[in-house]
């Protein structure tokens, strides 16, 4: 399979794997026990709207929209929903215009709580803290919103099929691992995203990322530290710490990263690049709930099972994007 084969079938395989994780929780509020009249909600988290979105509730307002289409990608904002500016400085004339009922953000943002509530009560969600398991919070916050929105079926529904989706993934690469000849494990690899030519972030402990990971039980080549959100900041260097491991990086390339990396004798020497063993991810925001965990699990699982021929083990020169 070429690369812009892997490319198409690990941009749509994701889409499709959320629509199943999505479609239970659609369907559930049609038999949810309706306790009333969904509040109107304005949200400053994206994690906090796309699975409002996955539960059928489609928020009064939201922060950053066209942004959160191309990051998250799904579910993705309707075009009828009023974007409140930045997510860490909305429009709050515009707020004030909404009259939203509750305002939603991440216990990140809690210095916006005081100018907030002077329009609307205010609730704070923690799922990224210090202590990590993401995966978890984001089962219980997800119950929290249900809970809010009178759809708790549709909660519940969603976490069961969120869960389907990783364990279909964790048995697509097991049964990968008995075809291979002899049978092994997968490689290592590191999961990345560039800030510049020089610089990347790479996911690790208390990510969501590596949290999916534990449970397709791949393993992760990073073990250096990871801030608040499960990312650590490094030189493209530190990518040559683990010669066998593969590398993952998402899409989309900061402007001018493309050009720089090609001429970058120091990232053609790394062992992935040389080999081959280099591909891309389609956008992916790093900071999700469970309609990302379910997206992140069919694309990566995608990306592991996609053989390659001998004639495509070497990336072009010219070019950062080549596959695995």
């Amino acid at each position: 399979m070429r690369r812009r084969d892997f490319l198409r079938c690990a941009a749509l395989a994701p889409l499709a794997a959320l629509s199943s994780a999505t479609a239970a929780a659609h369907a559930a509020p049609s038999i949810g026990i309706g306790i009333g009249p969904v509040p109107r909600l304005v949200v400053l988290d994206w994690g906090l709207v796309e699975t409002l979105l996955a539960l059928g509730v489609t928020p009064a307002g939201a922060a950053e929209t066209g942004a959160y289409n191309d990051s998250v990608v799904a579910p993705r904002v309707p075009a009828h929903v009023p974007d409140v500016g930045l997510r860490l400085a909305p429009s709050l004339e515009l707020l004030q215009q909404l009259a939203p009922d509750l305002i939603l953000i991440n216990s990140s943002q809690e210095s916006q709580r005081e100018m907030l509530e002077r329009i609307a009560p205010v609730r704070a969600f923690a799922v990224y803290t210090d202590a990590g398991e993401p995966y978890r919070h984001s089962q219980e916050v997800t119950l929290q919103l249900a809970r809010l929105c009178g759809r708790e079926r549709a909660g519940h529904a969603l976490i069961d099929a969120t869960d389907r989706v990783l364990a279909t993934s964790r048995a697509r690469i097991a049964a990968q691992r008995a075809r291979a000849q002899p049978p092994s494990a997968p490689s290592p690899f590191y999961l990345i995203r560039f800030f510049d030519g020089r610089h990347i972030g790479v996911y690790g402990a208390r990510s969501l990322f590596q949290e999916v990971m534990n449970a397709l039980d791949v393993a992760n080549a990073w073990h250096g530290p990871t801030d608040y959100w499960g990312i650590g900041v490094a030189g493209l260097e530190t990518l040559a710490d683990t010669p066998a491991a593969d590398l993952l990086y998402f899409e989309p390339l900061p402007v001018g990263v493309a050009r720089t990396l090609a001429s970058n004798r120091l990232w053609h020497a790394l062992p992935a690049v040389a080999d081959g063993r280099v591909a891309a991810l389609p956008p992916f925001w790093g900071f999700g709930m469970l309609p990302s965990a379910a997206r992140f699990a069919d694309a990566l699982t995608t990306a592991l099972t996609t053989a390659r021929t001998p004639d495509e083990a070497t990336p072009a020169a010219a070019q950062t994007q080549t596959r695995r």
